[in-house]
């Protein structure tokens, strides 16, 4: 799975490397880093009298922050409004005032459907790039099918390129950028537009005199924001928000800058006090890990249960969805075992023995296996077991049945591949993605994330089981981001084979050629997911958004650096867990 690329995978040993005259396995133990973290939140203490502080003045914000909401919703839809909603949304405290910008764009949606020209001509509006690209962006992103066809009027008169004049216009190439990235299938402009931006961004870089334009412009650039997992990009936007601030004091009147901080110390507030639902729920996964010691039972096997922790709350990081978090943390951490388990130590007899167990899913298969696989059998077993009874209580147990199929047919995925390897087999393209979509992990992920989930009802996990366009695109985004950034380094020595090389051996095509139609593929998928999050939705965008942020994670841990960071997680992945789960924003 994506927990498991290729970079480091020392796989199934083939006969050849059993000494079997001495009765002894050669395992080629891949030597992963050690936990960055150890049982450092095991022992994790909170100032409870700051954070009594801090909730006290953050409900007084909020009001306040509504009021503001309220009171400019009050004119007719206005650039004010527009840049308001979206500096809500970019400094994480969105989720607080989910009625008001609903209401807002849908507001802003009906004025642009009725062809109202009531846009604030003063200060930008229908023939502005940078308030024509943010309110398409905003409009995608709340979930309405927003016309691209808006951008049709900043081409050239011929209609087959942008004009040259726009690309002075850096702030406007910048919203164009970022809302092309909103785009689904079909909608060639906004590949134009990624193009074009793309180039006269880059060109422009070095002389942008505004250096928190410089700021934004370099980021967008590495990742644009829509690809961007959400606290950690609230965090940064924060930060950027109150150097906007402090730059531009001389610009607003004394009403809006008072306003504007207001918001900036509830954003400060409201990311620090969900911070603090997040420590004590690492603190209670931490506390388990220790407990059962599985990283020392399984000690070939990486030890990243912070990490693990990390990719669920990405995924649903609100704090109503705790219990679903604790839930899911536990779960990711024993299927990152197992996937080291079937990559980096088990021998094909031995694999054989633990699927079949999976199969069974009873403690009387434990007698089948080796003694080193044991421990995570007899945890995973008994911990969903002990889910399943106290769900039971509240009529959700069905929740469990859907897990334990996904683990399954992970654990199904997981020994096919090693057969593969086993037996050097190179399967066709379309067996390959069967397979590797699911070995990815990212079905079996969507699912733990909602079990807990009092929201989630038994047609939502009927819904995802089926393999949903907007799971599969998810697994898409993974599949083929971990090929383009881990193929390389695998070639040296044996692997299983990877959907590159089957590529090549099917179609004929060099690896430069793969590579190519890989990013291309890659993109169709996130054209998939955006069209997926359109209206009308089969379930709410909190259920939605958990496959979102699972193609977001793909790109912030693999892609946005073109390295392995789950893997090798002491560097940039303990600085960004460091910002999400110890260190609050000053206030």
């Amino acid at each position: 799975m994506a927990l498991s690329p290729p970079t480091l995978l020392c796989l199934t040993t083939p006969p050849s490397e059993i000494k079997a005259e001495k009765s002894e396995i050669v395992r080629p133990v891949a030597q992963f880093p050690p936990s960055a973290w150890g049982h450092f939140f095991v022992d994790y203490v909170q100032d409870t009298e700051k954070l009594d502080e801090w909730a006290e003045r953050a409900q007084v914000l909020k009001e306040e922050v509504k009021l503001i909401l309220r009171n400019i919703a009050q004119e007719a839809p206005n650039t004010h409004e527009l840049f308001l909603v979206d500096v809500v949304k970019r400094v994480g405290v969105g989720h607080q005032f989910e009625d008001e910008i609903e209401e807002a764009l849908y507001r802003i949606y009906k004025a642009d459907h009725d062809h109202v020209k009531n846009i604030d001509h003063n200060e930008g509006g229908d023939d502005d790039l940078y308030h024509v690209a943010l309110r398409f962006r905003l409009l995608r992103e709340g979930g309405y099918k927003a016309s691209a066809d808006v951008l049709e009027k900043f081409k050239d008169e011929q209609g087959k390129k942008f004009k040259e004049s726009l690309i002075k216009d850096v702030k406007g190439l910048l919203s164009l950028y970022e809302a092309a990235f909103l785009g689904i299938q079909g909608e060639d402009i906004l590949d134009e537009a990624i193009g074009f931006a793309s180039v006269h961004l880059n060109s422009s870089l070095p002389n942008i005199l505004d250096p928190l334009l410089a700021k934004q412009v370099q980021r967008a650039l590495e990742l644009p924001t829509h690809k961007r997992l959400p606290r950690t990009n609230a965090r940064y936007f924060i930060s950027l928000y109150e150097e906007i601030i402090e730059a531009m004091k001389s610009v607003f009147d004394p009403e809006t800058h008072e306003n504007m901080h207001k918001l900036l110390e509830y954003a400060k507030l409201d990311f620090n006090l969900v911070q603090a639902v997040h420590q004590r729920e690492i603190k209670d996964v931490s506390r388990w890990w220790k407990e059962k010691g599985l990283a020392e039972k399984l000690s070939y096997a990486r030890n990243r249960v912070v990490e693990c922790y990390v990719w669920v709350m990405s995924l649903a990081p609100e704090p109503r969805f705790s219990r679903s978090r604790v839930f899911g943390a536990k779960t990711l951490s024993m299927i990152s075992l197992t996937d080291d388990t079937y990559d980096a130590y088990g021998v094909y007899v031995e694999l054989k023995q633990y699927t079949d167990a999976i199969e069974r899913w009873d403690l009387a298969a434990m007698d089948e296996l080796p003694e080193y696989v044991k421990p995570l059998y007899l945890e995973l077993i008994t911990f969903f077991k002990d889910t399943e009874e106290a769900l039971e209580k509240e009529g959700s147990s069905y929740q469990i049945s859907y897990m334990k199929r996904a683990v399954q047919d992970l654990c199904r995925a997981y020994f096919t591949e090693a057969e593969w390897y086993h037996n050097r087999y190179t399967p066709g393209i379309e067996e390959h993605i069967r397979v590797s979509l699911i070995s990815c992990g990212y079905p079996a992920v969507v699912l733990l994330t909602m079990v807990c989930m009092k929201e989630a009802s038994i047609k939502a996990f009927e819904w995802w089981s089926s393999e949903p366009r907007i799971v599969v695109a998810a697994a898409e985004v993974c599949r083929f981001i971990d090929d383009l950034v881990t193929n390389e380094f695998e070639q040296g020595r044996e692997h299983v084979v990877s959907l590159i090389e089957c590529y090549m051996e099917e179609k004929g095509m060099t690896r430069p050629e793969v590579q190519y139609l890989f990013k291309h593929l890659y993109d169709v998928a996130w054209k998939d997911i955006n069209e997926a999050c359109l209206h009308p939705r089969p379930f709410p965008m909190y259920i939605l958004n958990k496959a979102v942020n699972l193609a977001r994670v793909i790109d912030a841990w693999y892609n946005s650096h073109n390295a392995d960071e789950y893997t090798f997680s002491g560097g940039r992945t303990k600085e960004m867990i460091t910002e999400l789960l110890v260190n609050p924003i000053p206030v």
